[in-house]
């Protein structure tokens, strides 16, 4: 029995050991390149992590100038629109002011001028009444030109 154990130790020595113990490196060098892979892989995840953070970040940032930007330009928006509309309103009662004024101005012209037609009918009246006789109308003449050479000097 121990000869055919030292046979059998032998033959698996001579030919079965490499065989077993060169499956065995290969093995343990695949497992351990493996896990440096792992490592690797781990190492680039977190890596990938972090930047994804720093670009969440960043993309925080951006949106908060962007609400900001459109928060004034809704607020400039709302105060070029007041300001537009105040100045349309402005324009609007100018207007309005400037037409009243001339529809007033117009409207003293008018009565002015029937004040005026009505003076002149009733002076006419008058001076026909009074200048019915010839030395009326000469005493009347001398009394104008009087007036005009006095406003001549």
């Amino acid at each position: 029995m121990l000869l055919v154990f030292l046979v059998v130790l032998f033959i698996l020595g001579k030919y079965a050991w490499p065989v077993i113990t060169k499956a065995i490196t290969k093995r343990e060098k695949y497992i351990s390149d493996s896990v440096l892979v792992a490592d690797e892989a781990y190492a680039k995840l977190e890596d990938i992590k972090a930047e994804r953070e720093t670009i969440l970040a960043q993309a925080r940032e951006e949106q908060n100038v962007i609400l900001k930007e459109v928060q004034l330009l809704k607020e400039k928006l709302i105060e070029d629109a007041k300001t537009q509309a105040r100045s349309e309103a402005d324009k609007i009662i100018a207007d309005a002011r400037q037409s009243i004024l001339s529809e007033k101005k117009q409207a003293l012209k008018e009565v002015r001028d029937q004040v005026a037609m009505l003076s002149i009918g009733i002076a006419s009246k008058v001076l026909r009444k009074n200048l019915e006789s010839d030395a009326s109308q000469t005493d009347l003449i001398n009394k104008m030109l009087d007036e005009a050479n006095m406003l001549k000097n």
